[in-house]
């Protein structure tokens, strides 16, 4: 997979030069990702203090952290043993000079890639269990813009960016097999400031009756949908058919139409929460219906990175 930070494929690793100026971070490292962690959280930091970048490169190369520290910790990791090593990079950053010439060639070949980047168009970043896809195509269209898709012999969902890729709502759009029609919705996060770290749930992506686990009211953030509209839209991936319906590896698909279904808007304040978690754990959705709640987990993956390939200017734009 082509990750949305091949635009730092030209960031050479950090070399004896730093150790020579006096400017390297003091964490030594002995593996690739810990080192591309360490070198993208280096180079944001000086770069918030310089300004050397553009708006659109500084987001990516932020963002390239964040897709790397999520690696990590899918990879085991523990979010505390990245801590020294941060630490280091970041009094690293604070010495050294915005014109040092490793700093501004290094820089300048990420401004440079950047170009080549933003011709893609569409970008998938799957996490252990679920996968989240961006789209830049056609940006006045109104459509997914980031999505995960989860689908049960129960319910079928879409969570994400609704919209064009100017103006777009942090939304879900759901469809009951029993045809339930929620009256109302909220989004569930998990309280960063009150419970520091989050349950990894492993039970099937399927919606419950019962509230999962740690989402009670004293450890959850709750977003209430402020909009509600019936909809008709596709609630499920599209897959690539042939004239008779069938995948490219034989699976019969069939006919791929929209459905009925219900569109909850949410504030997008929930983003700066969901922001704040672990990319293993879930966020919940809550539906309220007649014959009771129904929740529905999403994982929080690269729902950030992939923020940001969304946010990335068109080259074929002004």
């Amino acid at each position: 997979m082509k990750t949305i930070f091949a635009i730092l494929a030209g960031l050479s690793a950090l070399t004896a030069t730093w150790a020579a100026t006096g400017a390297a971070p003091v964490v030594a490292q002995t593996d690739a990702l810990g080192a591309q962690i360490e070198r993208r959280y280096f180079f944001a930091q000086v770069n918030d203090r310089c300004h050397l970048l553009t708006g659109p490169a500084a987001t990516a190369l932020k963002a390239g952290y964040v897709q790397a520290r999520n690696a990590a910790l899918r990879a085991g990791r523990d979010m505390a043993a990245l801590a020294p090593m941060l630490d280091g990079a970041r009094a690293a950053a604070a010495t050294t000079a915005c014109d040092a010439l490793q700093v501004t060639s290094e820089l300048a070949n990420a401004q440079n890639a950047l170009r080549t980047y933003q011709v893609r168009m569409r970008l998938d970043l799957p996490g252990n269990r679920a996968a989240w896809t961006g789209v830049r195509t056609d940006q006045d269209t109104v459509e997914w813009r980031l999505v995960q898709y989860q689908n049960s012999a129960q319910a079928d969902f879409a969570f994400g960016l609704y919209g064009t890729l100017g103006q777009n709502s942090l939304s879900v759009t759901g469809h009951f097999a029993d045809g339930a029609k929620p009256y109302a919705a909220r989004l569930l996060v998990r309280n960063s400031t009150v419970w520091t770290a989050g349950v990894i749930d492993p039970a099937p992506y399927a919606p419950t009756t019962q509230r999962p686990f740690g989402f009670g009211d004293a450890a959850a953030l709750s977003f209430a949908a402020y909009g509600e509209a019936d909809v008709s839209a596709l609630v499920k991936p599209v897959v690539k058919v042939n004239f008779a319906g069938f995948a490219l590896g034989g699976r019969y698909i069939g006919t791929q139409a929209p459905v009925d279904a219900q569109r909850f808007d949410f504030p997008k304040t929930a983003v700066m929460a969901m922001a704040r978690l672990d990319p293993r754990e879930d966020v919940v959705i809550e539906f309220d219906c007649d014959d009771g709640p129904r929740y529905q987990r999403f994982e929080v993956g690269d729902f950030i990175p992939g923020m940001a390939f969304i946010s990335l200017p068109s080259p074929y734009t002004h």
